[in-house]
């Protein structure tokens, strides 16, 4: 059997990731101008280095949600979704960040994991 859990987490959440997958939600913002990396600003206000395998080929800004490996200070993305800019400004940051708070304190009572068999 193979897990794909991703757990959300937030920018101070990073460092007890290392080398593992997850889901990191924020605002995309000063993209490289080769489309390698970018940066996301979490739910905690921290800023996050995204760095891409291939350059991006779209513009990357709003709410973004980036699935990947955290390495370090930094994820390694492996996908990644825009959200409208309806979305970006209609959706509660800080809301979303308890959320992320309280899935992390109460993790057993909260699933994140995809098993397949």
């Amino acid at each position: 059997m193979e897990d794909f859990s991703r757990h959300r987490i937030n920018g101070a959440l990073l460092p007890n990731y290392n080398g593992k997958q997850v889901c990191l939600l924020g605002k995309a913002k000063d993209v490289d101008p080769n489309g390698m990396f970018f940066t996301l600003v979490t739910s905690d206000d921290q800023e996050i280095r995204v760095n891409m395998a291939e350059p991006l080929s779209e513009y990357v800004a709003g709410l973004t949600e980036v699935h990947g490996t955290v390495q370090g200070k930094s994820i390694s993305c492996e996908n990644f979704v825009l959200f409208s800019e309806e979305a970006s400004e209609k959706f509660d940051m800080g809301l979303y960040n308890q959320a992320v708070q309280l899935m992390e304190r109460c993790g057993e009572h909260y699933s994140q994991q995809v098993i397949a068999q």
